[in-house]
């Protein structure tokens, strides 16, 4: 397969997890909102983000990946973390 070629593959592969990461966070915002309890729904998120952050340096860690690149996805993944609590501290 040429450069091209596996471009269009990567480039389709990047489109397909884009439309299925948008589709998903239309159905969390719902969540979000509907859910009857916004302060139990918050604090169980906080909790879970925070557990999540520990596990992906623990998996960098048995995977002995470099501690820049782990940090750097540790950062990327705090900001994704800290705009959804955002979201959940307003209210969607």
């Amino acid at each position: 397969m040429d450069i091209e070629s596996r471009l269009r593959v990567l480039e389709q592969n990047l489109m397909e997890r884009l439309a299925a990461e948008i589709a998903q966070d239309a159905v969390l915002d719902a969540l979000i909102a509907t859910h009857p309890d916004q302060r139990a729904f918050l604090t169980a998120y906080q909790t879970i983000s925070a557990h999540r952050l520990t596990q992906f340096g623990d998996l960098g860690f048995e995977q002995q990946a470099e501690a820049e690149s782990v940090a750097k996805v540790c950062n990327l993944l705090r900001e994704q973390f800290d705009a959804w609590q955002r979201k959940l501290s307003t209210g969607i």
